[in-house]
């Protein structure tokens, strides 16, 4: 199979092992990934990467215009319809959004330069959000376009599966899987006892929270509820940034008296060996009227890592959690007060929670697996498209339009 993948997380080498993966389960697999050639990322701006096991030829770093956000980016036209032309899949990936501009963007020259070609969408979409005439008109058109061209939707979780029914602009395959797998080495589970003492957490239970520092992680909520368990022996360990920095230096750590140590984000490569540091990892997200917890990598990640794992009921977090872990209704100060009292005052409990969020991790979040089923999506994605129904379509459309 060809392969051509569109997604500017892809222009780093760390997010490409998800392919590399691909690869190395199917020897026949033949691959392109169209990235951005420069973005941003939570160190700053980056030139795009390849990974290790890929040749130069497999990553095409293009110039991104208008890419003050993912969704408006596109490509240059010229030069994506030349790697198009001089490629020609089998199958486009395209892990963005349906309404982002480099979705359409790939759509329209697809079915001039490469249209046998089966199309695949990657989408995180799992609230409906409230807009205004004419960007709410605007944007369902956009996505409409994009999902009747398209073969399979991959849903990043079961709510963004279920409004993609509900729109009725996609009857297809849907698949609900994670964005990434977790490479398994990479996350064993052990103890950090060199950087437990450099970050002077050693000797007591340490809770945790890994991600960006934003208010809608609900991180003010975690430390509300540890200025009530002050009589119980445990520190809390920080790592990331965002617009919390401020508060968490000024404010948290003092009221906290030094039990709070807040670390500035780390490479990807190196995050695993601070969950290691950890006994119980937190996500208190919690909803608001543009966003809901999509998912929550860091959650898998700790599980596959051992940790015993919280986490609100905001969006996706129940189910990724599954049996491994434990879950609040978000908000609820008073519920995630117990449970995390209880981790706090049983090792056997947070025992019996690691092993359980460990065996659910490896049963659904290991890079083989997930790159396993990506695979057979687009194996799918194959099977069903019909050029010929989609040109149809197409002509019904604008028979429409034009009336």
């Amino acid at each position: 199979m060809k392969l051509m993948v569109v997604g500017h997380p892809f222009l780093l080498a760390y997010n490409q092992q998800k392919y590399v993966a691909m690869k190395r389960l199917d020897k026949n697999l033949r691959l392109r990934l169209v990235v951005p050639n420069r973005g941003s990322d939570r160190f700053g701006v980056t030139d795009y990467q390849v990974h290790a096991e890929l040749g130069a030829e497999e990553v095409v770093g293009l110039k991104a215009y208008m890419a003050k956000t993912h969704m408006t980016y596109v490509h240059s036209p010229r030069r994506l319809a030349a790697t198009l032309c001089d490629f020609q899949p089998d199958v486009i990936h395209i892990e963005e959004e349906p309404q982002a501009f480099i979705t359409l963007e790939m759509l329209v020259l697809r079915r001039i330069f490469a249209p046998r070609a089966a199309v695949s969408l990657f989408t995180w979409d799992n609230i409906v959000r409230p807009r205004r005439f004419p960007l709410g008109i605007a944007k369902r058109r956009m996505r409409a376009f994009s999902l009747r061209r398209t073969s399979v939707v991959i849903c990043g979780n079961r709510e963004s599966a279920e409004i993609l029914r509900a729109e009725g602009y996609f009857t297809g395959k849907v698949e609900v899987l994670p964005q990434y797998g977790l490479d398994v080495a990479e996350h064993k589970p052990g103890t950090e006892s060199e950087l437990r003492e450099q970050l002077g957490v050693q000797g007591v239970p340490v809770i945790g929270y890994i991600g960006q520092m934003v208010e809608r992680k609900g991180l003010q909520l975690l430390i509300e509820v540890l200025e009530k368990l002050l009589d119980c022996p445990w520190k809390l360990l920080l790592v990331g940034s965002g617009p919390l920095d401020r508060e968490i230096r000024e404010q948290w750590t003092p009221r906290l008296a030094g039990r709070v140590v807040a670390v500035p984000a780390v490479p990807y490569e190196q995050v695993s060996r601070y969950f290691r540091c950890l006994d119980i990892f937190v996500l208190p997200s919690r909803t608001v009227p543009t966003w809901k917890e999509q998912f929550g990598l860091a959650l898998a990640q700790a599980m596959m890592s051992g940790i015993a794992c919280i986490g609100s009921s905001s969006g996706a977090i129940p189910e990724v959690l599954g049996p491994g872990g434990h879950v609040f209704k978000e908000g609820n100060s008073a519920e995630l007060r117990e449970k995390l009292k209880a981790l706090l005052d049983s090792t056997v409990l947070r025992k019996r929670l690691s092993d359980q969020g460990r065996s659910f991790a490896l049963q659904h979040y290991t890079r083989e697996i997930v790159a396993t089923r990506y695979l057979d999506a687009f194996e799918n994605a194959r099977g069903v498209h019909n050029p010929g129904r989609e040109a149809s379509t197409e002509t019904l459309e604008a028979g429409s339009l034009a009336r």
